[in-house]
C-alpha cells in the first residue's frame, strides 16, 4: 500500500535505469559532501582564518563556473554516459590523492586549493549532464518526480553525510573522510557502466554558437531570466554561509561533531522542502509561494547568525533548519518549472547555466569570509541577506511572469531550430 502510494507520487522510480542511476548517485554525492566537509575543516585547521575558508571557496568555484558555461554545450553534443564515467574516475583519483597526502602528513594548504580547483573543473562538466539526463532515464510525465528524487539525494546527503563525516573526522581525521569519498565516486563509476542509455543526437553547430543560443534563450524568456537570477543571488549571498561553517563552529566553542550536525541541519531542512515539492503537481507550484519562501529563507538565515553571536547552539540549529526548508521549496520549485518549460534540445545548455548556482555557494564564501573577518558574523550574513531580500521584493513587484506561475499548467516553450 505504502509502496503503491510512493510510486504514484514519484513515478520516476518505476523506470529501472533511473533507479540504478539514483542509487549510484547516492554514493557519488555522498563523496562530494565528504570532500566539502573535509576540505573546510582541514583548511581551518591549517590556517585558522575565515578568509582562507573563502579562498578555498573561490578555488572550488571559479573553475567550475567557467567550465559550466561550456559544460551544457558538451551535455547537448556528446555521450552523457561517457562524460559521467570520466568525471567519476577523475574525482576518484583526486580524492584518493588528497587522502594520501593527508595521511602521510605532507599536505599543505596549496594542495587542498589545487585539488579543490581540479574537482571543480571536473564537476563543471559533470553537473550539466546530470541536470539534463532525465530524458534518457524516464519519460516526460515523470520529470517532476525525477527532479525531486535527484534533489532528495543531495538534500538527504546533506542531512546525513555531514553528521557521519563529523563523527569520522572526530574519530579518524580528515584523511579517512577523503578516502571514503573516493570510494563513493568509484562506486558510481562501476554502476553507471551497467546502465543502458540511448542518446538522440541533435544537429551540431559550432560550440560557441550553441553557447550563445542558450544564453539568448534565457535572456529572451523572463521565466528563465528571473528564476536563474534569483537562484544565483540566493546561493551567493545567503546559502554561502556553509562555506564558513568551521568559523561559526569556533564562535560557538564546539568541535568536529557539531560542525557535522550544523551542516546536517541545512540538509535536513532541504530534504523536507524537497519532499514537499516532489509530492506536488506542477500546476500547484505557485509563483507567490516561491517568492515568499525565498524571502523568508533569508530572514531565517539572518536570525541564525544572531543566535551564533549570542552563543545559542540549539536556536542556531533551529533557524538553520527552518531557513533550509524555505530555501529548498524555492530552489526545487524553480528548477522543476525550468525543467518542464525548457525545450529538450536546449536542456543541457540551459540547465548547465543553472548548475553554475552550486558553484556560487563556495564563491560567496569568499565574500562572507572577508566581511566576517572585518565586520563580524552578524554583519556579514546580514548584508548578504539584505541584498537578496531587496532583489526578491523587486522582482516580485515588477515581474508578473514570476508572480503568476502556477495559474495555468507549465508548457514546454517552443524554440526554433538553429540553421
Amino acid at each position: 500500500m505504502l509502496l503503491r502510494k510512493f510510486l504514484r507520487r514519484y513515478p520516476a522510480f518505476l523506470y529501472s535505469p533511473f533507479r540504478r542511476y539514483w542509487f549510484a548517485s547516492l554514493a557519488s554525492i555522498a563523496g562530494a559532501n565528504l570532500l566539502i566537509l573535509g576540505q573546510g575543516w582541514l583548511v581551518f585547521e591549517l590556517t585558522g582564518s575565515p578568509f582562507q575558508l573563502g579562498v578555498l571557496g573561490a578555488a572550488a568555484a571559479v573553475p567550475g563556473i567557467v567550465v559550466n558555461l561550456m559544460g551544457g554545450v558538451f551535455a547537448d553534443r556528446f555521450d552523457k554516459k561517457k562524460i559521467i564515467l570520466f568525471s567519476c574516475l577523475c574525482n576518484t583519483v583526486l580524492l584518493a590523492t588528497l587522502a594520501l597526502l593527508d595521511a602521510t602528513n605532507v599536505v599543505k594548504v596549496w594542495h587542498v586549493y589545487t585539488i579543490a580547483a581540479l574537482t571543480s573543473l571536473v564537476t563543471g562538466i559533470d553537473w550539466p549532464v546530470r541536470a539534463s539526463i532525465y530524458p534518457l532515464l524516464v519519460r516526460r510525465p515523470a520529470y517532476l518526480s525525477a527532479v525531486a528524487l535527484n534533489s532528495f539525494i543531495w538534500q538527504s546527503s546533506r542531512a546525513t553525510i555531514p553528521a557521519i563525516g563529523g563523527a569520522l573526522l572526530f574519530l579518524a581525521g580528515t584523511a579517512s573522510v577523503f578516502a571514503v569519498g573516493a570510494a563513493g565516486f568509484l562506486t558510481m563509476f562501476l554502476v553507471v557502466l551497467t546502465i543502458p542509455m540511448e542518446e538522440t543526437k541533435a544537429a551540431k553547430t559550432s560550440p560557441i554558437q550553441e553557447l550563445l543560443e542558450g544564453l539568448s534563450f534565457i535572456y529572451r524568456h523572463e521565466l528563465f531570466k528571473w528564476l536563474l537570477g534569483l537562484t544565483f543571488l540566493a546561493m551567493f549571498f545567503v546559502q554561502s554561509y556553509v562555506q564558513i561553517m568551521p568559523y561559526i563552529v569556533e564562535l560557538l566553542d564546539q568541535n568536529e561533531a557539531v560542525y557535522g550536525l550544523l551542516l546536517a541541519a541545512g540538509g535536513i531542512g532541504s530534504m523536507v522542502g524537497t519532499l514537499a515539492v516532489g509530492a506536488m503537481k506542477s500546476s500547484r507550484v505557485s509563483g507567490k509561494t516561491l517568492l515568499a519562501c525565498a524571502l523568508f529563507s533569508a530572514v531565517g538565515t539572518f536570525l541564525m547568525s544572531l543566535m551564533v553571536s549570542w552563543n545559542l547552539l540549539m536556536l542556531t540549529f533551529a533557524f538553520a533548519l527552518v531557513s533550509a526548508i524555505l530555501a529548498s521549496i524555492f530552489q526545487i520549485s524553480g528548477v522543476t518549472i525550468m525543467q518542464l518549460a525548457v525545450p529538450h534540445r536546449l536542456r543541457g545548455r540551459v540547465m548547465g547555466f543553472h548548475t553554475v548556482c552550486y558553484n556560487l555557494i563556495p564563491l560567496g564564501g569568499l565574500f562572507l569570509g572577508f566581511l566576517a573577518e572585518v565586520l563580524g558574523i552578524v554583519s556579514a550574513i546580514g548584508i548578504g541577506c539584505l541584498i537578496f531580500g531587496v532583489s526578491v521584493l523587486s522582482i516580485g513587484l515588477t515581474s508578473s511572469t514570476i508572480r503568476n506561475i502556477g495559474q495555468r499548467p507549465i508548457q514546454e516553450i517552443e524554440s526554433p531550430v538553429s540553421p
